[in-house]
């Protein structure tokens, strides 16, 4: 039975920015270089795991993000039709830097252990006024691999 949203907005899936020509050589070129390196090295099947990963991912970022729906109801959390129950959430955190507003959220989940949800089209405080009904507020930061993946450009 679904319930009505206590707040909902459309937001991003991930930060997407333009790439130039020269994004894609250098991507290319570091892509090749580790598949000739794993060639080399005897480890074939690697190599091209390699250039068949770096090609799938270039494909994705290549296409601007689409916009999901993001509300937060009485059950919890919902991602594009994606229910994250609070029962299964251990915190949240809604930081405040320069970046575009968001919230990242402490899952059991073993594959998913931190969300990170965009705010936009509502504000920030009005969400965290809402999940501190339901579940606790704790610091969280993103994973470095996160902050070195968008500094790439992927």
């Amino acid at each position: 039975m679904a319930t009505a949203p206590l707040i909902s907005w459309h937001a991003r899936q991930h930060l997407h920015g333009e790439k130039t020509q020269d994004w894609y050589w250098a991507v290319g070129i570091i892509t090749l270089a580790l598949a000739v390196v794993c060639v080399i090295l005897g480890s074939i099947i690697t190599g091209i795991l390699i250039v068949v990963a770096v090609s799938a991912l270039i494909l994705h970022v290549s296409k601007p993000a689409e916009p999901v729906e993001c509300a937060v109801n009485d059950r919890g959390i919902v991602i594009d039709r994606v229910l994250y129950p609070f029962l299964t959430l251990e915190s949240f955190w809604v930081p405040h830097d320069d970046l575009l507003p968001r919230i990242i959220v402490k899952s059991h989940r073993t594959f998913t252990p931190l969300i990170v949800i965009y705010i936009e089209e509502v504000d920030p405080e009005a969400v965290r006024q809402i999940l501190l009904k339901y579940i606790a507020e704790t610091e969280h930061h993103e994973p470095l691999l996160k902050h070195l993946i968008d500094m790439m450009g992927f």
